[in-house]
């Protein structure tokens, strides 16, 4: 045995020259330090900052405290020239130490409270089960043998009694209290449990190996893109009367759910949405054949980007002392940003934080729409002739009309030839009505192989404000898509009459008080044997 001792460490000592050493790039964790974040319609360009010192050669820097869902395409390290990145690579599992959140904090607040409060109860509950206890202990016999006296006796067990009951209902209303508070203890720590998870818990980190020929302390810049984030457009809509301008408020409902808490950070909103992609699209043959069962087709392809060039920004006049006061617009020739010159911060996992970006007077001209075989409201729409000035993007639009919220709409000038049309809702006082004329319309009458049928109506219209009003009415006419149908003897006095969609369109102008009336008629004709199979009547 004393031989094989030796024996081993010899084996040891000649199997060392064969170990080739090597050398380990030193890790030194970073954590990255949020600086500013450029929003897009859907997704984040993250950028933050942090410093390190690396020794002589090569070094594998960790960098942490970072968004949850990184796309890893979108990774761009800037280091100082004095050293020289060697690769980078993203990190799914490191473990790092969670961040309490604000809701956490308030949780453990409410339950340091709780246990507090339970602390005094017990006390309190201690004191009484000792008074119950001494209470308890004064026998009958002790209390004669003490004095001899019956009444004496008698007036011990009364008080003896009357502080006993006392005390057991004081220790009955304690005994529920701490049991009350036992139950919500248990829940806020369950609440606990499942915000915090574990005490440590797998996040992102970015690992870059680095080269330096000298000890050096560098600067790190880092940004990267996360999809859990972006904003929506949406407007306010503010008409004080008829005779005002309409004012225009942009704002932007921003979310994001990346883990990461933005705080004071510079602001930046952008039009621009980089998962659309950027690449032009190249049209593919377009094939006409006769199908023989084959089930190849051909077709133009559509466009993957739609970064398409936004009109100049329009110069306006800002009401002061609001937050549009500190955002300033400009144009990069591709999209609109919104630089937002106030730290701002916005929590990990929020939703519904609405920025107002700016405040416009526009010029607007105002005008009633009704299509009575619909609805028969009056409904005030504002017409915004230069639209394409105003840099609008599709969003929906909240309405108020002299102070009081009207309801919500939708603004897009998507397809958008003429005017824009803003809805500002109905109005009572004016009073539409579409009626059948009996006595005109007939029915349906045979002269030979053909059936003959008369239809009118008359629109009317009452304006019962104090002031003239300028009103579109819509109605229509059948429009005939089989030529064995025949629309004759149309008549519609004073409308604008579009045969291919049948629309009729009058423009009016109606004093305050004045009663106006649309009548208009038509007659089909169709052939008797195919009457049962008409569609539309």
């Amino acid at each position: 045995m004393m031989k094989l001792k030796y024996v081993i460490p010899s084996i040891l000592l000649c199997s060392t020259p064969f170990i080739v050493p090597y050398a380990v790039a030193e890790q030194i964790e970073a954590k990255v330090e949020l600086t500013k974040v450029t929003l897009f319609l859907k997704g984040a360009e993250l950028q933050g900052r942090t410093s390190i010192h690396v020794p002589k050669g090569e070094t594998e820097i960790l960098l942490t405290n970072l968004a949850n869902n990184i796309d890893v395409n979108s990774i761009n390290v800037g280091l100082d020239d004095k050293a020289m990145i060697l690769s980078t690579s993203l990190v799914d599992n490191y473990l790092g130490e969670k961040v309490q959140s604000d809701t956490l904090k308030s949780l453990h607040a409410a339950l340091k409270q709780l246990e507090d409060e339970e602390t005094k109860l017990n006390i309190k509950l201690i004191a009484v089960n000792e008074e119950i206890a001494l209470l308890k202990g004064n026998r009958i016999d002790a209390i004669t043998a003490s004095n001899g006296s019956l009444t004496d006796a008698k007036q011990a067990i009364s008080f003896v009694k009357d502080n006993l009951v006392n005390a057991l209902t004081e220790q009955y209303l304690l005994q529920t209290q701490t049991d009350d508070l036992k139950q919500r203890i248990v829940q806020y720590q369950s609440q606990i449990d499942l915000e915090s998870g574990s005490a440590r818990q797998t996040q992102k980190a970015i690992k870059v190996k680095i080269y330096t020929e000298h000890d050096n302390t560098l600067p790190v810049v880092l940004s990267y893109l996360t999809e859990d984030a972006g904003w929506q457009p949406t407007y306010d809509v503010r008409v004080k009367d008829i005779n005002s301008p309409l004012l225009l408020t942009y704002k932007a409902n921003v979310y994001q759910h990346s883990g990461l808490n933005w705080d004071n950070i510079d602001f930046i909103l952008s039009t621009a949405n980089p998962s659309q992609g950027i690449t032009a699209p190249e049209p593919t043959p377009w094939n006409i054949y006769v199908n023989e069962g084959k089930s190849f087709y051909g077709s133009m392809s559509k466009s993957t980007a739609d970064l398409a060039t936004m009109p100049q920004p329009v110069m306006y006049e800002l009401k002061s002392n609001t937050f549009s006061d500190y955002v300033v617009m400009n144009h990069n020739g591709l999209n609109m940003q919104f630089n937002v010159k106030l730290p701002y911060s916005i929590a990990g996992q929020s939703r519904d934080n609405v920025l107002t970006l700016k405040e416009q007077e526009v010029a607007a001209t105002y005008r009633y729409t009704a299509t009575p075989k619909l609805d028969d409201n009056a409904f005030l729409q504002a017409q915004i002739t230069d639209w394409d000035k105003l840099s609008l993007l599709p969003g929906k639009s909240t309405v108020f009309y002299a102070g009081h919220y009207i309801g919500e709409g939708y603004i897009t000038t998507q397809g958008l030839k003429d005017n824009l049309n803003i809805s500002l809702g109905r109005d009572n006082a004016i009073v539409v009505m579409r009626n059948q004329d009996i006595n005109e319309t007939s029915k349906p009458s045979f002269f030979g192989n053909d059936v003959s049928q008369k239809f009118a109506y008359t629109i009317h219209i009452r304006n019962t404000k104090d002031v003239p009003i300028d009103i579109t009415i819509y109605d229509q006419l059948p429009v005939i898509l089989n030529k064995t149908i025949t629309l004759e003897e149309a008549k519609y006095q004073g409308a604008d009459y579009k045969k291919d969609t049948g629309l009729l369109t009058w423009q009016l102008n109606i004093k305050a008080k004045e009663v106006k009336q649309l009548p208009f008629s038509f007659k089909v004709s169709y052939p008797k044997d195919k009457a049962e199979n008409i569609i539309g009547l």
